[in-house]
């Protein structure tokens, strides 16, 4: 993907490098490693997506949100002031979609951004969410054309000054709807299209989650049209159910007419989960029995009863192998990590996986290895689970978008 933008101040310049990370999925670095390779599974098969996004109806509403801020809403006079009414929508789209007892907001609803801030948020604007959905979906909007791939902000407040300065130029348009038809827009009003719904951002009482038939229809064309031959197409244009608790592990069976070359990459990584999921638990081992902790013995058990439960996948040597091969021209040192650490497994050389676990986090980490660390003597690790490249969050959305309201 190529990204470009212009105009570097310094707020377009944070907002940018904020987009950057999204697409990347960048997050605190783990202890393994694993980033660059995971990332490239999670892009190649769900491009546009990324764990900080919930629902679908953020990719109708936000380019709504920023078409009604460039031509509808009042002249700006810079980012500051654009980044300020986008935000203050954002907090009313927020109480739009939440559920209120009694006026309380439900804050046990999920998914629904900046829910748990909302309160102190609608009397101080600053006190929202630190990842605000134009934050979260942003580069997802890129992705599917619904926005270009330029700091929205600055975009917003170049339309802004153009239409002010001349609304009656070619930048107006063709129908007297301003979010009726994205076709229908002329000049660079196609640079934010929309789905034709209407939305009352600050006035409105109630917005339901749930897309409607032309909030669905818009996004799925998107989609389909930007990220043509991924499995993320492939499952919203699918002809089979998708059950809404079905696990990663087992889609096999609604994927029989998904392009092998993207069946295999999807195996692929069924594959490098598994194997991660393994060394996840020999860390924990590890972890705690460096401090002479008693849960490195559960941990024992957990990695046992893996083995047994993924005996079938490794012991495929030739699958295993074609993923080394795969994955060696993204991160040649963790693919080699990964191989070294397949072997031992094989061999049943624990002590080999432990210490090739040790020096890949001391690698990674650096100072901050908690292995053997005193700093982390009394810190209880999560238990792992295998990674799914954000299918929680795509089979969601997916499902949205396939049953519209």
């Amino acid at each position: 993907m190529h990204i470009g933008f212009v105009n570097f101040n310094t707020d377009e310049k944070k907002r940018v490098a904020k987009m950057m990370q999204l697409l990347q999925e960048s997050e605190a670095i783990e202890e393994l490693g694993i980033g660059r390779v995971r990332d490239h599974f999670s892009n190649t098969l769900f491009p546009g997506t990324s764990t900080l996004q919930h629902h679908a109806k953020y990719f109708v509403v936000m380019p709504s949100l920023y078409y009604h801020t460039a031509f509808k809403s009042r002249k700006f006079q810079n980012i500051a002031e654009v980044s300020r009414y986008i935000r203050e929508a954002e907090i009313q789209i927020t109480r739009q979609l939440a559920k209120w007892d009694n006026g309380i907001v439900r804050t046990t609803e999920t998914g629904i951004t900046g829910i748990n801030t909302l309160k102190d948020a609608l009397n101080d604007y600053t006190k929202y969410v630190k990842y605000d959905p134009t934050y979260i979906y942003g580069s997802g909007l890129a992705k599917y054309g619904i926005i270009p791939d330029t700091g929205v902000e600055r975009l917003i407040l170049e339309l802004n000054k153009k239409h002010f300065e001349d609304p009656h130029s070619n930048h107006s348009l063709k129908s007297d709807d301003p979010t009726e038809d994205a076709d229908d827009l002329t000049g660079e009003m196609q640079l934010i299209k929309t789905c034709g719904e209407t939305y009352d951002f600050f006035n409105g009482k109630e917005m339901d989650i749930r897309l409607s038939e032309k909030e669905a229809a818009f996004l799925k064309d998107r989609i389909l049209t930007s990220c043509e031959g991924t499995m993320l197409a492939y499952l919203i244009d699918s002809q089979y159910e998708i059950p809404g608790n079905i696990g990663y592990f087992d889609i096999d069976g609604i994927l029989v007419d998904l392009n092998p070359y993207v069946f295999d990459i999807y195996q692929k990584s069924v594959l490098l989960s598994k194997l991660i999921h393994l060394l996840d638990w020999r860390f924990n081992y590890t972890y705690y029995a460096s401090f002479d902790n008693d849960d490195y013995k559960s941990c024992e058990e957990e990695y046992s009863k893996l083995l047994a439960k993924y005996k079938d996948d490794l012991y495929n040597r030739k699958a295993y192998t074609a993923l080394f091969d795969y994955i060696r021209s993204i991160d040649q040192k963790f693919t080699d990590f990964c191989e070294d650490c397949y072997n031992a497994i094989i061999a049943g050389d624990h002590k080999l996986v432990d210490k090739l676990v040790k020096t890949r986090e001391c690698q990674v980490k650096r100072e901050r290895s908690k292995i053997g660390n005193i700093a982390y003597r009394d810190q209880k690790r999560i238990n792992p689970y295998p990674n799914t490249f954000r299918w929680e969050t795509v089979l969601t959305m997916v499902n949205e978008i396939r049953n519209p309201e």
